[in-house]
């Protein structure tokens, strides 16, 4: 039987800082993250349980759309043939970092929340819930001060499960450079800017050294998985200028991807629209820089929303012809830097 779902309701869990869910997916409307257990701070789980919270969350929306799922962009034609087990893991829980971004919607420090999923894990394999082929992709606050993290990295890996792990790049794990090198694995690294006084005021810590140590190290064991990203914050990095030197960087280390994305509070701000044409400018800009140099570019979620409204919605800035065209005149003289002050 065919229906409207994806892989996250029928194989997915999700550990955030409270709660169990079946994917990390916060859509529209702030819909998204079904519910599959709450005020959740780690220890076992009853799986039994959970199958059940799945099929009939499943059966429901085969009769008609599930509020959380309602208008989110993972959702396709697919085929009912529900099992008990888990291949699509997200790890979203623990609250510690070792950065403090002045982008983050999250207040993170040491000490918080971050409980041990290694047991959770081990658990699920031993009572043959675990269905291997699938993707754990780790996320935070920082996800290599996880508790087990490394254990958990080479847990996955020897049992079928390819990682993906967005970090500072701040610590370094031999784990993931290991997956890197057996090609199981891939690494998002935010770096945010090309310079070591701009990387320090984005992250408000001195470690801009370490994170270019990382990418050195990741891109070596495997250059084809490591992705470097790139956050706009207006005032701060949206400039060609540290845009110039960030590239320099990815390529004296053989990155072929980077990512690019912008401050949600900013796009927040104005509701994902009427946005400085500014920003559209140095998009392009990105993008034509990488493909100069024969990088692949990923929008990310937050820039993917701005980017719909520019080609789907009419903002007021971005077609008024006359500004948009002395600012594209300015953005290609190399003489000058434009900036967007909040």
């Amino acid at each position: 039987m065919e229906y409207q779902g994806c892989i996250f309701l029928e194989r997915g869990i999700n550990f955030d800082y409270n709660s169990v869910t079946d994917c990390c997916i916060l859509h529209h409307s702030n819909k998204g993250l079904p519910l599959l257990l709450e005020n959740y701070k780690g220890g076992l789980i009853d799986w039994e349980k959970i199958f059940e919270i799945k099929e009939n969350r499943i059966q429901n929306q085969i009769k008609k759309t599930v509020y959380e799922c309602e208008g989110c962009y993972h959702l396709g034609n697919y085929e009912f043939s529900f099992e008990k087990k888990i291949s699509e893991f997200h790890f979203s829980h623990c609250r510690l970092c070792n950065a403090k971004c002045i982008y983050c919607s999250k207040e993170y420090s040491e000490g918080d929340i971050n409980f041990d999923t290694y047991p959770v894990i081990s658990d699920l394999i031993e009572k043959g819930y675990y269905k291997s082929g699938g993707e754990a992709t780790f996320q935070g606050g920082e996800p290599t001060m996880m508790k087990h993290f490394n254990e958990l990295i080479e847990l996955f890996i020897k049992n079928g499960t390819s990682i993906r792990v967005h970090t500072s790049g701040i610590k370094f794990s031999p784990q993931v450079c290991d997956s890197l090198k057996q090609n199981k694995g891939s690494v998002v690294i935010s770096l945010d800017c090309g310079s070591k006084k701009t990387y320090k005021k984005i992250k408000q810590v001195d470690c801009f050294e370490y994170v270019l140590d990382s990418i050195q190290k990741y891109s070596r064991a495997n250059s084809d998985n490591v992705i470097v990203k790139y956050i706009l914050i207006p005032g701060v990095n949206d400039n060609i200028n540290e845009i110039d030197k960030f590239f320099r960087i990815i390529k004296q280390y053989n990155i072929k991807k980077a990512a690019l994305d912008i401050e949600v509070k900013y796009a927040d701000k104005y509701n994902n629209k009427d946005v400085s044409p500014h920003i559209f400018l140095l998009v392009d800009y990105f993008e034509k820089k990488a493909e100069k140099l024969k990088i692949k570019v990923l929008i990310y979620s937050f820039l993917s929303y701005v980017l719909q409204n520019r080609t789907l919605k009419t903002s007021k800035w971005i077609n008024f012809k006359p500004l948009y065209s002395l600012l594209v005149n300015k953005l290609n003289d190399k003489s000058k830097i434009i900036q967007y002050k909040r």
